[in-house]
């Protein structure tokens, strides 16, 4: 059950994602200072998904320090909040929400939760963002009316909106330069580049590759891709690196159920987070070296946690 919802929720187009907020933040996100909750390891962002009946699903966002320490509900409202992403400076926190009209919008908050502000206001849906690295720009998904969703830039406070190419997932090169993102179909994902002024598209050979995320240094690009015998039913992808041109590619997990949603990096380039199913398809959120060794959990509960985003 909670597989296909979050299935139904996430998805694999546009529907993969969550939130919005206004005004101020939720009652628990105030108290503790910022210092006293970030571990010299750093701090990842995720969403929980708290309620698992497709009908009256609910899902929040929360932070935790990388030793698993120091666990914060970042929002509370009803729906679905999720998909966060850190700014550059690590002081505030993009996410997507349903919580005004049922469709998805793109907020910002304060890093403890406060002062949830909307930056989307469209009868579309708005999801998934990415902080470009030098805090100008935000890139999203948009999708309209059920066409195919597309990547789209805007000025980081929601200003000057520009369509870049039809896909999802995108993430920025650490220049600001270059976005990297899904395109092709659900059943045969590819993964492509793109400039951030919409020149310069291409394509690279790997077949079946999503999710994709560039490094720190920009040397690499953590991806997902599918190892299962039957691609159309999902059930066993695994974390991949390669070089931006496609080559070098590099398996990190082996381990039962999916490994996905999405590759995040630490900030040394060191680790690389991500949403791992199982074999009894309850999310959580575990971190690998790098190089494939390592294997640690930072969440095991009851609920289903996915989407990691590593602060910077």
């Amino acid at each position: 059950m909670k597989s296909h919802a979050l299935i139904v929720w996430f998805g694999i187009t546009v529907t993969l994602i969550l939130l919005v907020a206004s005004g101020c933040g939720p009652s628990d996100a105030a108290g503790d200072s910022e210092e006293t909750l970030i571990s010299e390891g750093g701090r990842i962002a995720f969403t929980r998904l708290t309620s698992f009946e497709e009908s009256d699903l609910e899902a929040e966002v929360y932070a935790i320090n990388v030793d698993g320490s120091g666990e914060k509900r970042l929002t509370d409202s009803p729906g679905l909040d999720g998909f966060p992403t850190w700014s550059p400076d690590g002081g505030q926190i993009a996410f997507t929400s349903d919580r005004h009209g049922g469709n998805w919008e793109i907020y910002v908050m304060n890093a403890d939760g406060s002062k949830q502000t909307r930056l989307t206001n469209t009868p579309e849906d708005e999801a998934g963002a990415a902080f470009s690295p030098n805090g100008k720009k935000i890139a999203f998904v948009f999708e309209a009316n059920g066409d195919d969703p597309s990547i789209w830039v805007m000025d980081a406070d929601g200003s000057g909106r520009m369509q870049l190419a039809s896909g999802n997932w995108p993430s920025w090169s650490p220049d600001s330069r270059r976005i990297v993102y899904t395109s092709g179909q659900w059943n045969d994902p590819r993964i492509s580049l793109v400039n951030a002024d919409g020149s310069e598209q291409r394509t690279l050979d790997v077949r079946g590759a999503s999710q994709p995320a560039f490094s720190p240094n920009g040397e690499k690009i953590a991806y997902v891709a599918d190892v299962g015998p039957d691609k159309d039913t999902w059930d066993n992808e695994e974390v991949f690196v390669m070089k931006p041109d496609g080559s070098g590619r590099s398996r990190l997990t082996n381990i039962p159920g999916n490994d996905h949603w999405p590759p995040t990096w630490s900030p040394d380039g060191t680790r690389i987070a991500f949403t791992s199913d199982g074999a009894g398809q309850d999310g959580k959120i575990q971190a690998i070296n790098s190089d494939g060794s390592g294997l640690t959990t930072l969440t095991d509960g009851l609920d289903y946690d996915a989407f990691p985003a590593w602060r910077p």
